[in-house]
């Protein structure tokens, strides 16, 4: 359970810290003037928040206005713990907290304690939340709990702590965990132990365990290894090493729920062998009994490796790779052949094939594992490295395009950052997040291929040169169709300049037939063009923006995210109004 408390008393930091310690919740504090902006980009965002009853430089309900909002944007209800004098009675204490609302609580320094309990009892009633990113802690002490949740406070995690191994085994039963972090020595069953049991408790899904021990024994580590853990901490870990650790195995988690392996064999007890093999270890599995049923189905859902014997009915091995080789959305698909024909001659076949790797049967499953996961491994980096170089040279042609127009430099930077946010506050996951970033940064590619005489003019546009304005799209969309990794992106670029009834371009599609993430940059874009000065016209105030983005939603924008972007300034247009007056 997370609390962020909004205080200007210094005094108060110091009992508060002690009963949140105590209670063995996370906590963060916010003065008053961090806590707009603080609030709608928490991340992990509160499950409670704590007020003071008056505050010196501003009001109470000003404060309630803007938790409210963050919970709007949430989704969910936000509980207020408002914080009054110890001596008040309990009927003081509800007439004073009447008039602010039914979600705030009153306490006092004497029940805080015992109102949070409460809180996270409930709390741990709820359902987990689909997306939500939880970690499951197992240790017998206190202390490297706070130190685990203090290292991981930034990341998004949220760390649930159990003290025993009996305990960790029920939440896991209940709960859908992304990682498990367990120390060696617990109460009654050790965590060794209970890594070995979560390994055969979870046949079906790849559930990532790490060891943190004070040993650094070469056999301890095997140990670990030999009970399934998939890696091993020094206890004498500093808060970067851990976060980095844990960040690297989720995105293997991640990778692997995405990775498919396609298991072609006639014999129904070698495709169940490897199925379940593959399953334990994290993957998603196809299965075929002969290479024309094979090819069907990696036509239809490309995975990354194929797994094939050779001498099956309807269409052999052989057949099946050249096949392969033969379909251009196949050419990344790695193929593993399994035989009983251990011949030179057939062996030297499928490396002309392009057979990543040769297996004779009988063989080592442990070892097809390993080899599959290298593999895979392997063309990960690839493709990252790929994907990276064509980014970067990609961010240099935006640089030199905004070179071109003193008016738009910066732009695309902000647009990134601005729909970042709207996407973070709307609960996108985490692919979806980078897609995002990725389309927000080369929304405007397209417009390399607009001449200067068009991007750069300072006056109205005829009809002509709006229609090659709105070329764009299209252009950005067919620089970057070439590039596979890109795929999931092009409909972000070639989408977001469509409206939400229909007037856009350059299909003219409406609703939520465009994507969401085309739908957030629309705003994001719209956005920064209206409150940036150009050639034309100087830039609106943000009030007077968020007035027009008010308007159009429903009709220029889609309701729900414009509703989510005006939620993350409720309050702050007022704020610099007001500011501005004065």
């Amino acid at each position: 359970m997370r609390v962020v408390s909004i205080i200007d008393i210094v005094f108060y930091r110091a009992f508060l810290s002690k009963i949140y310690l105590t209670t063995e919740v996370d906590y963060h504090f916010l003065s008053p003037e961090e806590a707009p902006a603080a609030l709608a980009a928490a991340d992990p965002p509160p499950d409670v928040v704590l007020i003071q009853d008056s505050y010196a430089a501003v009001e109470c309900g000003q404060i309630l206005e803007h938790v409210r909002a963050a919970a709007a944007t949430l989704g969910r209800e936000l509980p207020v713990l408002c914080l009054r004098p110890f001596d008040e009675t309990q009927e003081e204490r509800d007439l004073a907290c009447h008039p602010l609302g039914e979600d705030v609580h009153p306490v006092n320094r004497l029940n805080l304690a015992q109102v949070i309990g409460e809180f996270k009892h409930t709390l741990a009633q709820r359902p987990n939340v689909p997306g939500s990113r939880e970690i499951l802690f197992v240790d017998g002490g206190r202390t490297l709990l706070h130190v685990v949740r203090a290292a991981l406070a930034g990341s998004g995690f949220r760390v649930v702590p159990a003290h025993h191994a009996e305990a960790a085994l029920s939440l896991c039963r209940k709960r859908s965990f992304e990682l498990v972090l367990t120390s060696v020595l617990l109460p009654g069953m050790s965590g060794l132990e209970l890594c070995r049991r979560l390994k055969e408790d979870n046949p079906g899904r790849y559930l990532p365990v790490i060891i943190l021990s004070s040993s650094d024994n070469p056999i301890d580590m095997d140990t670990a290894f030999t009970c399934g853990a998939d890696d091993y901490l020094l206890k004498s870990f500093t808060a970067e090493m851990l976060s980095s650790k844990v960040s690297e195995h989720l995105d293997v988690a991640e990778r692997k729920r995405h990775n498919k392996i396609l298991v072609v064999d006639d014999s129904k007890l070698t495709r169940e062998l490897l199925r379940h093999s593959f399953i334990k270890n994290g993957h998603c599995v196809l299965t075929a009994e002969n290479g024309a049923t094979a090819l069907s189905i990696a036509l239809a859902e490309q995975p990354d490796v194929v797994v094939t014997d050779i001498e099956m009915p309807e269409m052999d091995g052989y057949a099946l790779c050249e096949c392969i080789r033969d379909h251009p959305e196949l050419r990344n698909t790695l193929v593993v052949i399994m035989s009983a024909r251990g011949h030179v001659s057939d062996i030297k076949r499928g490396e002309r094939l392009g057979v990543s790797r040769y297996f004779v049967k009988p063989f080592d499953v442990e070892k097809m594992l390993l080899v599959v996961e290298q593999l895979l491994g392997e063309s990960y980096r690839h493709l990252k490295k790929e994907h990276e170089h064509v980014l970067s040279s990609m961010s240099a042609l935006i640089t030199a395009l905004e070179a071109r127009d003193e008016y738009t430099k910066g732009h695309t930077a902000r647009v990134s950052r601005m729909a970042m946010r709207l996407g973070r506050a709307m609960g996108l996951d985490d692919k979806e997040l980078r897609n995002l970033e990725i389309g927000a940064n080369l929304h405007d590619i397209g417009k390399i291929g607009v001449r200067d005489a068009v991007l750069l003019k300072p006056g109205r546009l005829t009809p002509e040169e709006y229609a090659s304005i709105q070329e764009h799209a299209v252009i950005g969309a067919e620089i970057l169709r070439p590039i596979v990794s890109l795929a999931p992106v092009l409909p972000l670029i070639l989408l977001h300049h469509e409206r939400w009834d229909g007037q856009g371009y350059p299909t003219a599609i409406l609703g939520e037939e465009i994507p969401l993430g085309a739908r957030i940059i629309a705003i994001a874009d719209a956005f920064d063009a209206m409150t940036t000065d150009r050639p034309y016209r100087k830039g609106m105030k943000l009030g007077q923006a968020l007035d027009i983005l008010r308007e159009e939603a429903g009709r220029q924008f889609c309701p729900t995210c414009a509703a989510a972007f005006l939620a993350m300034f409720d309050g702050i247009d007022d704020a610099n109004e007001r500011a501005q007056t004065e």
